[in-house]
């Protein structure tokens, strides 16, 4: 979900992707409103920070695409460089202890 802010008008001036204490309306990454007001910007910077805002979930997406991929053996974790094998071993584990701990 994404935090927007609105003007006195009801239009959309700025977009979140954390709650504010002047923006907690919630729209859906898809509203059409929000790509409409995403895309009028015009504004590399903000269409900037947008992507980096998604890029958190989009991550989360990658890692779990990976790990099924390993787990029904259509790739290999030897496949991946030595270091991109590392840094997925150790979210896994750290992702892990995680479940742990909350449990």
């Amino acid at each position: 979900m994404r935090y927007v802010f609105r003007d006195d008008e009801g239009t959309i001036t700025a977009v979140y992707a954390q709650p504010q204490d002047f923006a907690t309306e919630e729209v859906a990454p898809d509203d059409p409103e929000l790509l409409t007001f995403l895309s009028g910007q015009g504004e590399q910077d903000f269409l900037r920070s947008y992507l980096t805002a998604t890029d958190a979930e989009l991550l989360r997406i990658v890692e779990d695409l990976v790990n099924v991929l390993v787990e029904k053996n259509i790739i290999m974790l030897s496949d991946f460089p030595e270091a991109a094998r590392k840094k997925l071993v150790n979210r896994k584990a750290v992702r892990k202890r995680l479940q742990s701990v909350m449990l």
